[in-house]
């Protein structure tokens, strides 16, 4: 039965796990089958009377890939709470070195009962494949995982190559629930980056997801996880959608995830940018998504990649701010929003509401006025340029 590394065993794997205490099992139901507290005790003292050539081996996969080689052996067991810890012992170096990388997210356990009661099998190291959905009865042999995360790689650069570009938040871990979306942890979002691999998948990034056959106006390169931010590293992005977005065309995005029947997200489909219309570009490749009868969602995001004074300094030099904000305290307000979602959110409202006020408003007025001062402008200058940026937005 496949089994969760617990959250200290997920703390513990940078340090590997030979010699470690690691959850094995839990009080619960698997498969139709119900461990209680009883059990596990008993499966806990049938092991310690074991003699070392009896230990239960550690393998590589569910029991069905028992034929797989031993990769190590369980030295001990003991009952923490609800759940029995395994001390792992004699593991291959190799193995070591993956367990570091995070590439075994999960473990399956082989518990036999008899007339003489309950006891430990076998211990396997799981890593999920895709096919059409996420296994777990189908982990690779050693060599063959050595080989994908250690191996010869092929990289190609252009004449000129790409410079790295910078990590860009595009997802936060939250409760999405009034959306219809959920609760989305980061340890679903440990999941999706350690399942992404763009030589698979390449998750693109479009505008909306409405159409499955559009242009790629960039691709995620890399995945990673910040805290509860999921970061993505961009490549190939198109110069003039990449200056839309640095005008402020496109601050909203939209991650859309795969997900399995339990509901919970899998992989990133693609990254979509939501906002105003961008320039005709020609000769983009065109996005034909092979789901493969794949479930997935989708879940909007605001970035809050800028602290709270930048925000303000933004909207401020794009005659967005005005003299009653700094009456009623709104920074102060920033400020307590700063590295958060909703930071993004309130000035895109603000931004929002004042681009749909009417253009002989006292809003519009008290707009120009600050703009001016700020700005050293003449109030019909900066009148000029705040309707011209209503008209337009």
């Amino acid at each position: 039965m496949p089994e969760e590394i617990g959250a200290a065993a997920k703390k513990a794997s940078s340090d590997g796990l030979d010699g470690r205490w690691s959850e094995i099992i839990r009080v619960g139901s698997y498969d139709g089958e119900t461990y209680t507290p009883e059990d596990l005790d008993a499966m806990v003292a049938e092991y310690r009377h074991r003699d070392a050539g009896a230990k239960a081996l550690v393998g590589l996969g569910m029991p069905s890939q028992s034929d797989s080689e031993p990769v190590g052996k369980i030295e001990a067991l003991r009952r923490v709470g609800d759940s029995v810890q395994a001390r792992f012992a004699s593991i291959d170096p190799n193995v070591e070195h993956l367990y570091r990388r995070g590439v075994f997210p999960k473990k399956s356990v082989q518990v036999k009962r008899s007339p003489k009661g309950i006891s430990l099998q076998r211990v396997g190291l799981v890593v999920p494949t895709f096919r059409h959905c996420w296994r777990d009865d189908s982990t690779p042999s050693l060599a063959k995982l050595m080989e994908q995360n250690f191996g010869t790689k092929d990289h190609v650069f252009g004449e000129y190559g790409e410079a790295p570009r910078p990590w860009i938040e595009i997802f936060c871990a939250g409760d999405y629930t009034k959306a219809g979306k959920g609760s989305i942890t980061p340890d679903d979002l440990r999941r999706v980056v350690r399942n992404y691999d763009p030589t698979y998948h390449e998750a693109p990034e479009t505008l909306g997801h409405k159409a499955d056959d559009q242009p790629a106006y960039g691709w995620i390169d890399a995945l990673m996880l910040d805290g509860d931010k999921l970061l993505a590293r961009e490549r190939q992005v198109d110069p003039k959608f990449d200056e839309a977005r640095r005008q402020g065309k496109f601050k909203k995005r939209s991650a859309s995830f795969y997900h399995d029947d339990a509901g919970n997200i899998t992989g990133l489909r693609n990254l979509a940018w939501l906002g105003a219309g961008i320039p005709e570009v020609k000769g983009l490749r065109d996005v034909v998504f092979d789901d493969r009868g794949q479930k997935f969602l989708s879940v909007d995001f605001i970035a809050s990649d800028l602290g709270a004074n930048a925000v303000i300094g933004r909207m401020k030099d794009r005659g967005y701010w005005m003299q009653a904000f700094d009456h009623f305290n709104f920074p102060a307000v920033f400020a307590e929003l700063e590295g958060t979602s909703a930071l993004g959110e309130l000035a895109q409202f603000l931004e929002k509401l004042m681009n749909e006020c009417d253009l002989t408003s006292a809003l519009l007025s008290e707009r120009a006025r600050y703009l001016a001062q700020t700005e050293n402008l003449t109030f019909g200058e900066a009148l000029g340029q705040i309707s011209q940026r209503s008209l337009t937005a």
